[in-house]
């Protein structure tokens, strides 16, 4: 493993910044396969699901649908501790979305004749997509369920390859109405298009796999997306009194997510890289992890800079998913990063506690995304709806109206207007 410095440096970041990962691997053969997925779907609906279930090595259940005595069973099998843990992960994440939601206001203007404003209503119905992979993870369960009903969706179900009794729990917790056994491409055509037995939403939310991302990406437009989120990425930035132990073990809990997951460290301090490096490789050396990476791995990025700007400026550059800052002082600098979903400030924050119990979401916008959107919160599932009306006939707000509809040369919206002036 490299540790780059100065202006390599900057050219190996620019590569990284091209583009998200996942795009990158979206060639056009896997656009052609998700594609095909979408359109079996929407043409031959349970039917089709379950073709593609078994063509993709999948067991496709009876019912898609879990039972109230099956969801009743499977929450009974959660064991109390397990309980506990999930029930206050759920309430911090409730009282962060209901924050955020209280600060949503309906906007009314009065100006010129006209009473003008927006208000705000949420989606009628939302599919959660919770990956099934190496691991169960109520945490996805909980983070968008809860959020969609905070904002005041009205039905929520969950879809899964893998509804492990976690997961049911967690979706109960949080209000969640149906629970479906399917995942892949083929899970979100069925939200997207609906089929016999899932009935069409009115956006999807949750990560996925390649084939769970593209799907999402060609049917934007057909149904609602919260976003597009590729593997799990890090940027730490350290200054040289940071604990090369903590460095590592924070990396290496992203890079654990995926074998396309990024972890960046850039530091002042060239010791501080050196031992990072030791660390990483005795982690890969002395502990049972996923065969993803391993020391010398290409999701690991490491470079030093003359400065802590520098390292701000690089990782603006990549515009990471999760930005910690494992500084001696690091409230000089929090300010100063412009772009990343969830900023993780001093040493002890620790990614970790953004993915379970702090509260903020953790459905964040992954490579490079996060220079043009955020973390799913409840304004994600909210509609601005804008209204007008003319509470008093204003004869030079109407004239000015007149002259800009000719103005861009659209004779009946000026026609419209003076019909008004005139009565």
């Amino acid at each position: 493993m490299r540790i780059l410095e100065g202006h390599e440096a900057g050219d190996v970041l620019a590569r990284y910044a091209g583009g998200p990962t996942w795009r990158r691997a979206s060639d056009s053969i896997l656009q052609e396969r998700v594609d095909g997925i979408l359109s079996r779907v929407r043409d031959g609906g349970d039917s089709a699901v379950r073709e593609l279930a078994l063509q993709f090595g999948d067991e496709p259940p009876e019912r898609f649908e879990l039972d109230r005595d099956s969801i009743a069973a499977a929450c009974a099998r959660v064991s109390w501790e397990t309980r506990g843990i999930i029930e206050r992960a759920a309430e911090n994440i409730a009282t962060v979305a209901r924050a955020v939601a209280d600060l949503i206001k309906p906007v009314r203007v009065e100006q010129d004749g006209f009473v003008v404003g927006v208000e705000f209503r949420p989606v009628e119905c939302v599919g959660c997509y919770v990956p099934g992979g190496r691991f169960p993870l109520p945490s996805t369960a909980l983070m968008t369920a809860i959020t969609a009903r905070v904002a005041g969706v009205r039905d929520i179900c969950i879809v899964s390859p893998r509804l492990t009794d976690e997961v049911v729990y967690a979706g109960t917790l949080a209000g969640v109405s149906h629970f479906y056994r399917l995942g892949g491409a083929q899970a979100i055509a069925a939200l997207a298009f609906g089929t016999e037995s899932i009935p069409r939403v009115d956006m999807i939310v949750g990560p996925g796999n390649t084939y769970v991302t593209e799907a999402k990406r060609q049917l934007q437009g057909t149904v609602g997306i919260d976003l597009l989120a590729g593997p799990s990425e890090i940027a730490i930035i350290a200054d040289a009194t940071a604990n090369p132990c903590w460095v590592a073990l924070d990396m290496a809990a992203q890079l654990e997510h995926d074998p396309l997951s990024r972890a960046f460290l850039f530091t002042t301090s060239r010791k501080a890289a050196e031992e990072t490096v030791q660390q990483l490789a005795s982690l890969w050396s002395n502990h049972d992890l996923p065969g993803n990476h391993d020391a010398s791995s290409a999701g690991v990025f490491i470079a030093v800079f003359s400065n802590l700007s520098d390292c701000v400026a690089a990782s603006d550059m990549i515009a990471p998913e999760h930005l910690h800052l494992h500084l001696s002082q690091p409230a000089a600098l929090e300010r100063q990063p412009r772009y990343y979903g969830a900023l993780f400030i001093g040493y002890h924050s620790t990614v970790p506690f953004g993915d379970y119990m702090a509260g903020p979401n953790h459905t964040l916008p992954t490579g490079g995304s996060a220079r043009f959107s955020g973390a799913l919160s409840p304004l994600s599932f909210l509609r601005a709806q804008n209204f007008v009306e003319v509470c008093r006939l204003d004869r030079q707000a109407a004239l000015r109206t007149f002259g800009f509809a000719e103005l861009e040369g659209l004779s009946m919206h000026a026609a419209a207007v003076r019909a008004r002036v005139e009565t």
